[in-house]
């Protein structure tokens, strides 16, 4: 079985194959697919449309056989209504007084009905009655019949108003009855033939149908399967190479630039296939072009990270980066601010290179920014020999100011001992202050996070109004300090654009017990 499916499927492609082969384009062969099928089944309809109207005669003639059966029938029934309607004229043929009003009534009906009689069969015999025929020879002898009847019952209704009643007698109702009676048998003859033609009738047309239906079925059958044949021979040729084309398609999705496909078509599929390979082709070298490129750009995106969160708090990179064009302004309810300054900067910085100037600042600062992480602060800037560092911005943080003095007195602690590396020694200022601030983002294209505020320029003044070697903070510092921190109280200090100040010295922690 295995091998039959294989070789019904080789013939299937070979037929295929053929199909695809053909120099027609693609509009071309699903227009002589769909002219084919359209014929097979304009075929099919025109052979199903004559045995419809074959059909539809024999239904007409059956229609035609009972008509004729009804027609023959009501004549028997009519002849019955006169054979009864004698029969009352012979109980009532005594004369006297009520009877000669029955018997004048009656004769006039009798007569009346065998004139509907006539009429009726006069009207059926152009549509029902062959000429020629055994049932045209029989209607003909009920018609002479009924007309003779009818003159001997106008004679007698005659002689019996002028009271002739032995001509009555003469003319004889019995014989009349007789007579009726044997047309009635004529009729049940006639109306027994017809149905006998119509059963006959519908034997053959059922055999007919039987024979009708079964040719109705096969060609049916082989226009069904002709139709089938040359739509999938023709949509296989299409539905063959494009499915081709598409899992080829889906090995270059996949990053295989290597993928080529190979299709029979000389029609527009033929060339979509070789625009895919060249395609391949080209995104293959385009590949490892981007591939360079995005290791350049890679690497590129980290720099531009890395020196966008060196130069911006990490939330408000992020922010950022979520709306380049929004304003950032934050209201910070309660922040500490350190500054750090280093004495006699300039002197020694007149006396230096620039490089080792800058290796100067570089080694304090770096070993301040080092701590600022300790402690979990945020660096603002550095302007000049001067340090800057906050703590509860951008985010609140618990306890901001003790979070400060820990950095100020370690900053105090790292100078001491760095001191003894510099042939003139090494000194700072430190000035804290704590209190509400604004903070946000300056410029649009070297981005800058400051703070703003009395609280920034407090803070400020207390380095920059300090003793070197000292760490200067305000009574709003020491009062939230003072219970675990030792301080030295200052004289007022008169600071520029505030008045008058009373400061302390932060000396260091309180021993634990």
């Amino acid at each position: 079985m295995w091998e039959q499916s294989k070789k019904e499927s080789r013939q299937s492609n070979l037929i295929v194959r053929i199909v695809a082969k053909a120099a027609l384009s693609v509009r071309s062969k699903l227009l002589v697919a769909l002219l084919g099928i359209t014929l097979l089944l304009l075929g099919l309809a025109l052979f199903a449309m004559a045995a419809l109207q074959e059909s539809n005669k024999r239904v007409d003639a059956m229609i035609h056989d009972q008509e004729r059966i009804a027609y023959f029938n009501e004549i028997h029934l009519a002849l019955s209504e006169l054979n009864l309607m004698n029969l009352s004229l012979i109980i009532d043929q005594t004369p006297g007084g009520g009877s000669d009003e029955i018997f004048t009534f009656s004769s006039g009906a009798f007569t009346g009905q065998i004139e509907n009689l006539q009429h009726h069969i006069a009207q059926g015999i152009r549509r029902f009655v062959q000429a020629g025929s055994k049932e045209a020879r029989t209607i003909d002898v009920i018609r002479t019949e009924l007309s003779d009847i009818k003159t001997k019952a106008v004679a007698m209704l005659r002689f019996r108003k002028d009271g002739y009643m032995q001509n009555v007698v003469e003319l004889g109702l019995d014989q009349i009855f007789r007579r009726i009676r044997s047309l009635q048998d004529d009729a049940y003859t006639l109306v027994q033939s017809a149905e006998k033609e119509m059963s006959n009738r519908a034997i053959r047309n059922t055999e007919v149908y039987q024979s009708t239906r079964k040719m109705v079925v096969i060609a049916a059958a082989i226009a069904m399967g002709s139709a089938l044949f040359l739509g999938y021979a023709i949509s296989s040729s299409l539905i063959w190479p494009m499915r081709r084309i598409g899992q080829t398609l889906s090995v270059v999705a996949k990053g295989d630039f290597s993928a080529r496909v190979n299709v029979p078509n000389r029609d527009e599929l033929g060339k979509l296939a070789n625009d895919v390979n060249a395609t391949s082709e080209r995104l293959g070298n385009l590949y490892e072009t981007v591939e360079a490129q995005r290791a350049e750009l890679e690497a590129e995106y980290i720099r531009s990270e890395k020196l966008l969160y060196n130069l911006l708090p990490e939330d408000i990179a992020a922010r950022l980066k979520v709306d380049p064009n929004q304003t950032i302004a934050d209201k910070l309810p309660n922040v500490a601010i350190l500054f750090a300054d280093v004495v006699d900067f300039t002197p020694r910085a007149s006396n230096l290179p620039p490089e080792e100037v800058v290796g100067f600042l570089n080694t304090i600062f770096r070993v301040f920014d080092e701590l600022a992480d300790k402690h979990g602060l945020e660096k603002i800037k550095t302007i000049g020999d001067a340090y800057m560092v906050a703590a509860g911005m951008p985010s609140p943080v618990g306890d901001p100011v003790r979070r400060i003095a820990d950095m100020a007195l370690d900053v105090q602690r790292v100078v001491a001992d760095m001191s003894t590396d510099f042939p003139d020694g090494l000194q700072v200022r430190i000035g804290l202050h704590a209190g509400p601030a604004v903070a946000g983002v300056i410029g649009n294209q070297k981005l800058f996070y400051d703070v703003w505020g009395e609280t920034v320029n407090t803070a400020s003044r207390m380095e920059s109004h300090g003793e070197p070697g000292k760490i200067q903070v305000t009574g709003a510092v020491r009062e939230k300090l003072q219970a675990d921190y030792e301080f030295e109280p200052r004289a007022v200090v008169e600071v520029k654009g505030i008045g008058a100040v009373e400061t302390w010295f932060l000396t260091g922690a309180k021993a634990k017990i």
